[in-house]
C-alpha cells in the first residue's frame, strides 16, 4: 500500500505547466503510468470484476424488463474497474450547496440518462460510502446558475466557459499554468509528442481560481445535485443526456465527498475536502445518435462546430490518463434512444487525497418555494420543514 500511495503523491506532486487550451495527447498516453493500475488489478481485480458483472446484470435485467424480454442495446464494455481514476478539472460553473435529491432533471427536457456510478477505495478494494455532486449542461448547452453566458454564448469560444481564455488574458489573468494541479504533465504546443499524463495531471491548481470561481448570473438550479451512495458504494442518478456547446464533448461532472450533511434549506453542506472531482464521457455513436434527436437537434451551436469525438475534447485525455475509460458503459433502455439510456461507471479512490475546490458560488434559490412546489425531495423537505 505504501509503494501504491507514494507512485499516487510522486505524481501529484511533480511539476507542471499545462495550458488552458492543451495540445492533443500523445498516442500513447492511455499505455503511461500504469503501475498503480497494475497494483490494483493484482489486489482487488477479481473481487472488483465480479462486482462489476453483478452490476452490469442488473443494468441488462431492468432493461429487459422494460423491452418485454429483448436484449438491449449496449456500449463495449468499460474495463476500468482496477484503476484509479483520475482527477480532471471541475471547470468554470461549479456551485456549491446544492439540493440532496436523487432526480436532478426539473423540468428539462432531453433523453432521460440513469447514470449508476460504484465507488471504491484503492487502499481497500472495498465499497466506499460518499456523497456525489453531480452537474451538466442542459441539452442546449446551458449551465443552471449561469444561463447569460453558456449555450449560445459559448459559440465561438474555448469551451473552458466565458469567452476565449486561449492561453492568457481570461479573467483574472495568466492562464498558463491551468490546470497544473500537482500533475506529472508538461504541455505546451512544441512538447505534445513526449508528454505523459499521471492520475493528477488534470486536477485544478489554485492559481486557476479567477478562472474557475464563475461569479453565477440565476438562480436556477437544472441538473444539478447532490445524492448519497448506499453503504455497498452505489448511487443513481436521474437526469438526461448533456448537451454540447462549443469547445467541449458532452460531459457529466461529479465531485466526490466522504463527509457532509443535509442544511436546513435542504441543501448538502461539506465538512471536508472532495477526494476526486471528475466528469464522465459518452461514446461517439450514441453522442452521433442524440445529436440527431430533439431539443439537441434545436442547439444554436451545430453539431459539425461541436466537439463530435471524445479524443479531440482538451480533458479527454487527462480523464482517461493511467489506463481509465472514461466513457460510461451505455445500455439502451428501449428500441428509440429517446426510450432513454443507463449509464454505468466505477470510480476508484484515493480517499487520503484533497480534491481543491475553487468555488465560492452557492445555489441561492428560494427554498420555501421550491418546498411548496414539491421541487425539494424527500431528504431535503424533510431537513427543510
Amino acid at each position: 500500500m505504501v509503494a501504491v500511495l507514494s507512485v499516487l503523491l510522486l505524481a501529484a506532486s511533480a511539476a507542471s505547466s499545462v495550458r488552458a487550451h492543451a495540445d492533443h495527447a500523445p498516442a500513447n498516453y492511455k499505455r503511461d503510468n500504469l503501475v498503480v493500475r497494475e497494483d490494483l488489478e493484482a489486489r482487488c481485480g477479481d473481487a472488483l470484476a465480479a462486482r462489476r458483472r453483478k452490476r452490469s446484470l442488473q443494468v441488462t435485467e431492468r432493461a429487459l424488463a422494460r423491452r418485454d424480454g429483448v436484449m438491449p442495446r449496449q456500449s463495449s464494455s468499460n474495463d476500468s474497474t482496477c484503476t484509479v481514476t483520475p482527477e480532471v478539472t471541475q471547470g468554470p460553473y461549479h456551485i456549491l450547496a446544492e439540493i440532496v435529491r436523487q432526480n436532478i432533471t426539473e423540468d428539462q427536457a432531453g433523453v432521460p440518462l440513469e447514470v449508476n456510478i460504484d465507488f471504491f477505495d484503492i487502499a481497500t478494494c472495498e465499497p466506499i460510502q460518499v456523497w456525489v455532486d453531480s452537474w451538466h449542461a442542459n441539452a442546449t448547452g446551458f449551465y443552471a446558475g449561469y444561463i447569460a453566458e453558456t449555450g449560445s454564448a459559448l459559440a465561438g469560444g474555448s469551451g473552458t466557459g466565458g469567452g476565449d481564455m486561449s492561453m492568457s488574458g481570461g479573467p483574472g489573468g495568466d492562464m498558463t499554468s491551468m490546470p497544473g494541479g500537482g500533475g506529472a504533465a508538461t504541455q505546451s504546443a512544441d512538447s505534445s509528442a513526449t508528454t505523459s499524463y499521471g492520475a493528477y495531471s488534470g486536477a485544478d491548481a489554485q492559481s486557476a481560481a479567477s478562472m474557475l470561481n464563475t461569479d453565477m448570473d440565476d438562480n436556477s438550479t437544472f441538473l444539478r445535485g447532490v445524492y448519497q451512495t448506499d453503504e455497498d458504494g452505489h448511487v443513481t442518478v436521474y437526469s438526461i443526456v448533456p448537451g454540447w456547446y462549443s469547445g467541449r464533448a458532452q460531459h457529466y461532472h461529479i465531485k466526490a465527498y466522504p463527509e457532509g450533511y443535509i442544511a436546513e434549506n435542504g441543501t448538502f453542506i461539506a465538512t471536508g475536502s472532495a477526494v476526486h472531482t471528475g466528469q464522465f464521457f459518452f461514446d461517439n455513436d450514441t453522442l452521433q445518435t442524440i445529436a440527431a434527436t430533439y431539443p439537441y437537434s434545436s442547439n444554436a451551436i451545430d453539431w459539425s462546430d461541436a466537439i463530435s469525438n471524445n479524443d479531440d475534447d482538451q480533458w479527454y485525455p487527462y480523464q482517461s490518463a493511467t489506463g481509465y475509460n472514461a466513457e460510461m458503459d451505455i445500455t439502451w433502455v428501449g428500441d428509440e434512444i429517446t426510450d432513454g439510456l443507463i449509464g454505468s461507471i466505477s470510480v476508484g479512490l484515493n480517499m487520503s487525497y484533497a480534491s481543491l475546490e475553487l468555488s465560492t458560488q452557492y445555489a441561492d434559490f428560494d427554498a420555501e418555494e421550491y418546498y411548496e412546489e414539491g421541487m425539494l425531495p424527500a431528504a431535503s423537505a424533510e431537513a427543510f420543514a
